[in-house]
């Protein structure tokens, strides 16, 4: 009987694990070497995030991951992408928009 109510409690806990519009350690605050922040929490059923520096906020929006990137639905602007990236322990390489480069993000919490 125990093996069952584990068992149960595994699938449970995978099925919701499972379902994250993005990747759980993506989550969090994060910085890179340009002097910028970016904060992603979730917010509802949403995912959002907004990446700022000194002067104030640079780009705020949604997240979700489809078909293996991250689609991103900005509402501080109209505009919309798909973005490539990897997360790590505690680094995160996310792709620049319309660009050839990428952010190298550390997180802080």
């Amino acid at each position: 009987m125990k093996k069952l109510i584990l068992l149960i409690t595994l699938m449970v806990g995978s099925l919701a694990f499972g379902q994250e519009d993005v990747p759980y350690g993506m989550l969090g605050i994060w910085v890179n070497g340009e002097g910028e922040a970016l904060k992603i929490i979730r917010q509802g059923e949403e995912i959002v995030f907004n990446r700022r520096n000194i002067n104030g906020i640079l780009a705020a929006g949604y997240i979700k991951e489809v078909d293996g990137e991250l689609h991103i639905v900005r509402f501080d602007k109209e505009d919309s992408y798909n973005l490539a990236y990897f997360v790590g322990a505690d680094n995160m390489v996310i792709s620049k928009p319309r660009s050839q480069q990428a952010w190298i993000w550390y997180k802080v919490q």
